[in-house]
């Protein structure tokens, strides 16, 4: 491109950059005020969080008090049973908070041991276990095991 053929389009452009600029201008601010407004997908995620910690409440109070730390079972640790490895890892994690500053153990070598899975993986886990067990049922696939011998 020429000297004389870049002055021409300058010139062309020239009266649109003022008009380009304020664009430029008003989409950076709309951006600005979208990142300031309050993000639902959070909004529904703190609700679901809270949600899981309720489902745990009652579990926390009835375990002794001087019980720190307690076991854990879900589906990975059913023979045979499917299950979303990302889904179950996201669950025993937020298991782990909610339940603090109870410790909670993938080893079952406890006197308690929480179980979330559903009642029939839940029998297929106790049947492969030896001793004596006291189940308490809290709805929403969670059991707090006793293990009483």
């Amino acid at each position: 491109m020429s000297a004389n053929q870049l002055a021409t389009t300058i010139k062309k452009v020239a009266p649109y950059t003022k008009a380009l600029l304020a664009l430029l201008l008003i989409i950076s601010n709309f951006t600005s005020l979208v990142k300031q407004l309050p993000d639902e997908n959070h909004k529904h995620d703190a609700e679901l969080l809270l949600q899981w910690e309720k489902r745990f409440e009652q579990i926390k109070e009835d375990l002794p008090p001087d019980n720190q730390i307690i076991g854990y079972v879900t589906d990975w640790d059913i023979p045979g049973a499917t299950y979303h490895e990302a889904s179950t890892k996201t669950e025993y994690v937020l298991t782990q908070f909610t339940m603090a500053p109870i410790v909670v153990s993938r080893n079952t070598n406890f006197e308690w041991v929480l179980v979330n899975t559903d009642v029939d993986k839940l029998n297929t886990w106790i049947e492969l276990q030896s001793g004596v067990y006291e189940v308490t049922t809290y709805g929403n696939n969670l059991y707090l095991v006793h293990r009483i011998k």
